[in-house]
């Protein structure tokens, strides 16, 4: 088959708008939620209302712009466009009910009865996704790193949501199993082995092409791949057998990994044309900063077996490096498919805006040390147990996800007055 570009293979705009928007919103609902939880600095941080909060903003804004930006960039990776656009639509819907469930019946007490339900709606729908992806590598003829990394991340997909399935129905109906081992082994799969290794192989992609860099060496990445399969596969199975030796043998390979991966991602901003740093290298920089600080962190919970660690690790990771990682994409992203959907027909006939013109960059740029503002002062209270400048420092990162809101609204608006005018 020739390559086309995947632009003229991707599902339509407004396929990939909705998990776009959908993730947006349940990222700025989980934020607003977020100050409540001051509370839970004092608990185990597998509490059920944790979970709660923490499947709301894992599921429904990480999941949900991950599966979104899959849906647009396989395409690129594979030059094959995507297996089924209607099985999209459908885990779309699923998932979006399934979460609200889910989440609900997790945080909400007397509503656990309807906790399976969300369960196998959302399993239902992630199964739909992975064998979408599966039915697509069919016919790949490109097998580039990027390939790899998400075909193996799929794997794990797979594997960490059906132990999340199983949780679930363990709940109500009581089935044998560890819980701990159960949940640990759903979070590396899912976490790790998912939602890592995805970013570390769509960034592949992604950083090069945003930064305009080319000429770096992938030996970092490529070994990195290797690396984060051996180190999971390790630690899972040390996590059966109890073995301290083998589990921070898994831990050091997964950390080394991770490394790899930033100092592979650290090469792509070295040899970038584009030298300033603007809100998206901005938000680049931090993210990997803040992972950095996330696997720092983890170690030392691991080796005190410190329970304010864990969720110092956690906050920092999923609402440091996922957030400023993920948010940074959707301003380079988003306007790039609302240009080409409205716009690149009317190249040569009419004046056409410049992508940047179509993101609010005071905004983007306020936002940014908003949510850094946020970070910082909630990473502060979570190790020093104060919830009063917790509540604070998330009240700081809500009121920064309603410029995310009003930015990503003005991309989806901009220019259609115009249009409509006929200018």
């Amino acid at each position: 088959m020739a390559k086309q570009l995947a632009t003229e293979m991707a599902p339509p705009f407004k396929l990939v708008a909705h998990y776009m928007i959908a993730g947006a919103l349940f990222y700025t609902v989980a934020s607003f939620l977020l100050p409540f939880y001051s509370g839970e600095l004092h608990s185990f941080f597998l509490t059920s209302s944790i979970a709660s909060l923490m499947h709301l903003y894992l599921l429904g804004f990480i999941m949900m712009i991950i599966f979104g930006a899959m849906y647009q960039l396989v395409p690129v990776v594979l030059e094959i466009p995507i297996f089924s656009k209607d099985f999209a639509y459908v885990q779309f819907y699923l998932f979006v009910v399934g979460i609200v469930l889910f989440s609900t019946a997790l945080g909400v007490e007397g509503y656990i009865k309807v906790l399976p339900y969300g369960a196998m709606l959302m399993y239902i729908s992630m199964l739909i996704f992975i064998v979408n992806i599966f039915l697509t590598y069919k016919n790949i003829e490109l097998w580039s790193i990027t390939a790899k990394y998400i075909l193996v991340s799929n794997i794990f997909l797979l594997i960490g949501v059906t132990i999340g399935f199983y949780m679930a129905l363990n709940l109500i109906y009581g089935f044998s199993g560890n819980l701990v081992q159960l949940v640990t082994v759903h979070i590396s799969a899912t976490i790790v082995g998912y939602i890592l290794m995805t970013i570390m192989g769509i960034g592949m992609i992604l950083l090069p092409m945003f930064s305009l860099s080319h000429g770096f060496s992938q030996k970092a990445i490529e070994v990195a791949f290797y690396l984060i399969i051996a180190g999971l596969v390790i630690y899972i199975s040390s996590i059966f057998f109890d073995n301290p030796l083998v589990k921070y043998t898994g831990v050091a390979l997964i950390a080394l990994s991770v490394f790899l991966g930033l100092y592979q991602m650290w090469l792509i901003f070295k040899g970038r044309i584009r030298k300033q740093n603007d809100f998206w290298a901005k938000n680049m920089i931090a993210s990997f900063v803040s992972l950095i600080l996330s696997i720092i962190v983890l170690v030392f919970a691991i080796l005190q077996n410190s329970q304010i660690l864990y969720i110092l690790f956690g906050f920092i990771l999923f609402f440091g490096f996922f957030v400023f990682f993920i948010v940074g994409h959707i301003y380079k992203i988003l306007p790039f498919l609302v240009w080409y959907q409205r716009y690149s027909p009317l190249v040569g006939k009419i004046k056409v805006p410049m992508l940047n013109e179509m993101v609010k960059e005071r905004v983007a740029d306020t936002q940014f040390w908003v949510t850094t503002v946020g970070v910082l002062v909630c990473s502060v209270a979570i190790a020093f147990k104060m919830e009063i400048l917790f509540i604070g420092g998330a009240i700081i990162m809500a009121a920064a996800t309603l410029l995310v809101i009003y930015n990503i609204y003005y991309t989806l608006i901009y220019g259609l007055d115009r249009l409509k005018e006929g200018v």
